[in-house]
């Protein structure tokens, strides 16, 4: 046990009412809520909160309590123990702590829930999709991860596009609301994004809405993987006795994952890529323009997205992480795939500049202690 304040769920809920069913509780002032308005409902449990509350919680370095009778798998409970061995190797600034929770008795899934797949209708679910829909009945839409949760004009555009998906795919969908994402980085000290949080902010809607089998598409191939928010190392540890949660598609790049969706053109003109609450795709982000550059070099066309004929405009999107490395590395491999020789130069050009930035932080790391980012960022303030 640590020796810091405990964080304490307050005021938790199930309510059913007669626009849907509404699951919350309350963590040191912030409501942490999941809502549908589909007939399956939502599932009762200590799961939902406690994936949600666990990253602030090793951030912090304080345990997590659950009172009353609101009660977690043995299994889930042994899982989430793995998880956190996993993310204190992961992320140094995080410690193991304590969950403090009735243990309930396992329970077998909810077998007429089905198996579903979280769908944004990026270009990973849709992969997805049409690879692994045969196993899949039901898509599963989150309003609040992919964009503001006051957005409804966007909301509904987004919805839509996903219900003609299913409908063509002959697939069930159920849109699901939560304030998850921002959950987790308000009650953090440190605002943990998503990069960091997906795992646990999707194991938390997945528990919450009770399906035996939940997948989640993966972003990186075998061979890219590092420490993510989303993992096929970690995901599966959000699972409990009712749910089993899945990642899947670590086998295909994604460019690759492009030209297999390309083959069905009505679910290519749908695909949506975009974090930036400015339409569908905005065109000009780091991932719309990493997007309209894979599109430009297989010679696909979508609706959503303008041909890139300027490199120029490559350089409004920045190459900031590894994450972002390896994804434009991934432009890289189709532009030497098709021949392209003009923008794998261009792609490199940028790579070699992140490359570069790296080996003098390392150096600056290494013989000068950071004091040239330190000289940085008194400069800039």
């Amino acid at each position: 046990m640590t020796r810091t304040r405990p964080l304490v769920l307050e005021s938790h809920a199930l309510e059913q009412g007669a626009t849907g069913t509404r699951l919350a509780g309350s963590v040191e002032g912030h409501e942490l809520y999941f809502q549908t308005a589909s007939a399956l409902g939502l599932v009762p449990g200590a799961e939902p909160f406690l994936c949600a509350m666990l990253l602030p919680a090793m951030e912090q370095g304080r345990d997590i309590v659950i009172p009353g009778d609101l009660g977690a798998a043995a299994r889930f409970l042994a899982n989430l123990d793995m998880l956190q061995d996993i993310y204190a190797v992961w992320y140094p600034g995080f410690h193991k702590i304590g969950i403090h929770v009735q243990t309930r008795p396992d329970e077998t899934g909810i077998s007429n829930r089905g198996r579903g797949l979280f769908f944004s209708g990026g270009l990973d679910a849709c992969h997805s999709l049409q690879r692994f829909g045969s196993a899949i009945d039901t898509l599963v839409y989150v309003r609040g991860i992919d964009m503001q949760l006051d957005d409804d004009a966007l909301y509904q555009q987004c919805l839509q596009a996903n219900l003609e998906i299913a409908q063509a795919y002959g697939k069930e969908l159920v849109a699901l609301e939560s304030n998850v994402r921002f959950f987790i980085r308000r009650l953090s000290r440190s605002g943990l994004g998503w990069g960091i949080a997906q795992c646990c902010g999707l194991g938390s809607l997945a528990n919450a809405l009770g399906m035996p089998v939940t997948s989640i598409s993966s972003s990186a191939a075998w061979d890219d993987l590092a420490p993510h928010g989303s993992h096929p190392l970690t995901d599966p540890l959000c699972s409990s006795d009712r749910v089993r949660i899945e990642h899947i598609g670590c086998g295909y790049r994604r460019h690759e994952k492009l030209l297999e969706v390309a083959r069905d053109d009505f679910l290519l003109q749908r695909v949506r890529v975009c974090w930036q609450d400015d339409g569908l795709n905005c065109g000009k982000c780091e991932k719309c323009l990493r997007f309209r550059l894979a599109l430009t070099l297989a010679g696909l066309r979508s609706r959503n997205f303008q041909p890139l004929t300027d490199y120029a405009e490559l350089d409004l999107a920045p190459i900031e992480n590894d994450t972002h490395y390896i994804d434009w590395d991934d432009n890289l491999r189709l532009a030497r795939a098709m021949g392209n020789a003009i923008a794998a130069r261009e792609v490199e050009r940028r790579l070699r500049r992140y490359r570069r930035k790296q080996l003098l932080k390392q150096a600056d790391d290494l013989w000068l202690g950071g004091a040239l980012r330190s000289l940085k960022r008194r400069v800039a303030a």
